[in-house]
């Protein structure tokens, strides 16, 4: 009797296993956004953030928020969303406060034409947002686009940020190279994602065939619709930056990787010559996204520069 038991729950576990297979096979070919959302949430378990959404301007957005330190406003950058720095969060949360806020227009936020998205709106949006979430005195800092909105926000609002951090960040004019030009063509293939995906990449992450597709779709859907926000920004205030970055007095870090051919090296070193006391930071065999491709590392050159501005801030030891 024992044995015959002993058989009919090995039968069972092997059902179940051949199931759940079936189950993750359909998932992995059928429904990769299901497979994205999850890693996604394993990200936010894993930095200990909460995921929270609020309502300003009567327009809805949503953030990523930790729970004790000093407040870090991280924002992420062009055709990307709060997620773009969740995975150097799981270092940075154990000291401060991370708050990961999605950019109007993108991530999951809603797609208003009628909205101005300028640099200078979302400025503006971003400071009623940190008040509606009582932030009054922060650390600030981004990636390409989030890196823009960052120094126009740290210009409009000097006294609010105690420190800016800059990764790879646009909205300077170099030579003759103007930041947010129109894309001529959608990304239609697996093909062309890949080659997309190696501009921004020095080393390219190996994502499997069903998301590589998924991921060709949004590019498809969001084309025509991230052309027009390119042509805000270009038309709106806070578009190029150059005249006035030596204004920023506060303590600055900024970061670049060396292979980036989205947003040229030879921007972060005018943001360095013009932006007194500013701390430069050359990865080398890095690309554009520093925070995807070296998150750990990102998280630590952070901690160690507020650390170095800050009394105030618990070390690693």
């Amino acid at each position: 009797m024992a044995l015959k038991k002993k058989k009919m729950w090995f039968c069972i576990s092997l059902a179940m296993l051949a199931i759940l297979g079936l189950v993750g096979t359909t998932i992995y070919f059928f429904f990769p956004q299901w497979l994205v959302a999850l890693n996604y949430t394993s990200y936010e378990w894993q930095a200990g953030v909460n995921d929270k959404s609020i309502t300003v301007q009567e327009y809805q957005t949503s953030y990523y928020q930790g729970e004790a330190g000093e407040p870090l406003v991280l924002i992420h950058g062009f055709g990307d969303s709060k997620i773009s720095f969740i995975q150097s969060s799981q270092l940075l949360s154990s000291h401060y406060q991370v708050i990961l806020p999605e950019v109007p227009g993108f991530g999951e936020t809603e797609r208003n034409p009628n909205r101005d998205y300028s640099i200078r709106s979302q400025v503006e949006f971003f400071h009623q947002l940190f008040k509606s979430i009582g932030l009054t005195s922060f650390h600030l800092g981004g990636n390409s686009m989030g890196g823009h909105i960052a120094t126009a926000y740290t210009l409009a609002y000097p006294k609010q940020v105690k420190s800016l951090i800059l990764l790879n960040a646009s909205g300077l004019q170099v030579k003759k190279e103007l930041p947010y030009q129109p894309q001529g063509k959608p990304v239609k293939t697996v093909e062309d994602f890949r080659k997309y995906t190696q501009e921004l990449f020095y080393q390219v992450p190996s994502i499997p065939k069903p998301i590589e597709a998924y991921f060709v779709a949004q590019s498809a859907k969001n084309f025509s619709w991230f052309n027009n926000i390119r042509s805000h920004i270009r038309e709106g205030d806070d578009y190029l930056l150059n005249q006035r970055i030596d204004q920023i007095k506060c303590p600055t870090l900024i970061i670049w990787g060396d292979h980036d051919t989205v947003v040229l090296p030879a921007v972060g070193e005018l943001y360095h010559k013009n932006i007194t006391g500013s701390e430069w930071i050359l990865l080398k065999n890095c690309g554009h996204l520093p925070q995807y491709e070296r998150p750990q590392q990102t998280a630590e050159l952070i901690h160690k520069f507020l650390l170095s501005h800050s009394t105030n801030l618990p070390s690693n030891e």
